[in-house]
């Protein structure tokens, strides 16, 4: 009997120690990591301020790679969410931005299954002195209140909690040195829906100058313009530059018009161009110095075998990309158009959208006319302004 007493104390002192000790552990929990990445201040922070990049970023992706996600709320900023759930590891969670500042922090409620309540994640963005890198500071913090369960189990916040956060950081850096390092942060770039249109195109190439460039596009365009007016069709819009390869010797790219019809009539020849939206140009022109074989000759009339309407000569038909496409407006020489086509994949990317650059997925710049002037002054030789798209897609 007496040691049966003697258990039941021990037992009991046992008991207190632990709710003692419970009590006087922290009732909160925190970990912060950091790395320094060479990527733009805005790039970094536009890419957290969005969950559409989390399948990139996830520390749950490594260990569940068929995590299965749906995102809620907004595209970015506060409110935009994402649920996941996946195996005996992941179990089920969540993130929510609840706050952001530009280009300074982001703040991410976080569901899981870890102890502990009022879970967050806050991710602050540094640059350093040079301006040449930014430094990631990614905390983690979680409450534990009075549960002495997860107080003890704060102990361990240096286990799972620690290795997330960690994972998080390699990815995202990982994720940000395949971006093209330009900043965009002072290039409006918006997302617009463009409806498809018939095209009439020419497929080009020049050497890599302005000049030959220009010869080029000007030739392209006498042929479409010609025949234009020859189908008695009108020009509905800017003339378009297709980009097909920025080789590092020529550029190859169709000049195209939007014309305001798909159906005319060409020397009492009916045409319709296919009312699917398909890809402008071809490997046929790029292709050809290098084939030995000789190419296949189309009639007027025919559907070639990239799938255009073949017209007259070099001309071509097609119905343009109808969908959603970056674009920004650059006022200027055309020396500078590979860098805003930059700046939109580099804006892509942190925004989550994907973009091929192959078919009807090419860049395109449109030359926008010039506005009159207030006093009528002619605009200053080699400033144009250039209107470019990407298309992109969810």
């Amino acid at each position: 009997m007496i040691r049966v007493l003697e258990l039941l104390v021990s037992l009991v002192i046992v008991a207190v120690l632990v709710v003692v000790i419970g009590v006087l552990l922290p009732s909160h929990g925190h970990v912060e990591r950091s790395v320094e990445v060479s990527n733009p201040v805005r790039q970094i922070y536009d890419s957290l301020n969005t969950l559409r990049r989390f399948p990139e970023w996830s520390a749950e992706r490594r260990l569940d790679p068929q995590l299965n996600m749906e995102f809620e709320g907004p595209r970015e900023g506060v409110d935009a969410g994402v649920r996941y759930s996946g195996n005996e590891l992941v179990g089920k969670g969540s993130l929510k931005i609840v706050s952001s500042d530009p280009d300074s922090q982001v703040k991410m409620a976080v569901e899981n299954h870890f102890a502990g309540t009022d879970k967050s994640y806050t991710i602050r963005i540094e640059p350093s002195q040079s301006g040449k890198t930014a430094r990631i500071f990614w905390s983690y913090d979680v409450d534990y209140g009075w549960n002495l369960l997860w107080r003890y189990a704060g102990l361990y916040i240096h286990g799972a909690p620690d290795a997330n956060v960690q994972a998080a950081l390699g990815n995202l850096s990982a994720m940000l040195a395949s971006f093209p390092n330009v900043d965009y942060k002072d290039q409006d770039i918006k997302v617009v829906d463009v409806a498809a249109s018939p095209l009439l195109f020419v497929s080009t190439k020049a050497p890599r100058t302005l000049d030959e460039v220009g010869m080029a596009t000007d030739e392209a365009t006498a042929k479409l313009e010609a025949f234009i007016k020859k189908a008695g069709l009108t020009a509905t819009g800017p003339r378009r530059t297709i980009t097909t390869n920025w080789g590092d010797e020529n550029y190859v790219f169709d000049v195209a018009i939007p014309v305001s019809s798909a159906t005319f009539t060409v020397d009492k020849k009916d045409f319709t161009i296919p009312a699917t939206p398909g890809a402008v140009g071809g490997d046929v022109l790029e292709g050809a110095d290098d084939d030995a074989d000789a190419p296949k000759t189309f009639a007027p009339g025919d559907i070639d075998g990239n799938g255009h309407l073949v017209l007259d000569g070099e001309v071509r038909g097609v119905m343009g990309y109808a969908g959603k496409a970056l674009t920004a407006e650059y006022t200027g020489s055309a020396a500078a158009l590979p860098l805003l086509r930059l700046m939109e994949k580099a804006w892509a990317e942190t925004h989550g959208y994907g973009y091929s650059e192959m078919d009807d997925g090419r860049f395109w710049d449109e030359l926008v006319p010039p506005a009159p002037a207030a006093d009528g002054s002619a605009a200053s030789a080699g400033e144009e302004t250039w209107r470019v798209y990407l298309p992109v897609s969810e």
